[in-house]
């Protein structure tokens, strides 16, 4: 919620919890559409507070955003930490001046 009150350059998400587990009807992403800043999501596939077909259709509402999924990676990107933050620097490289 802090990038819609401030000018970043850009925003890096690790496992958006996009809703709680089990009640992918209550998303958290009133605030989406206000975010103006270049915005990368890194969720595992098998996430349980992240749909991916739901995260997928709601990154639409941010102008400029990504998504990155890791096949067989539930909530945490532990397994799969330094391919998420080489991911996370390309992305910063290429969009955050």
């Amino acid at each position: 919620m802090a990038a819609v009150e401030a000018d970043f350059g850009g925003l890096v998400l690790f496992s958006y919890p996009l809703h709680r587990p089990g009640f992918p009807d209550q998303l958290r992403t009133d605030h989406w559409s206000q975010i103006r800043c270049p915005t990368l999501f890194l969720s595992g596939d098998r996430d349980p507070f992240a749909r991916i077909d739901l995260l997928r259709e709601k990154i639409k509402l941010i102008p400029d955003a990504r998504l990155e999924v890791f096949k067989g990676q539930g909530h945490g990107l532990l397994a799969v930490l330094d391919q998420a933050l080489d991911v996370a620097t390309d992305f910063i490289g290429k969009h955050v001046k």
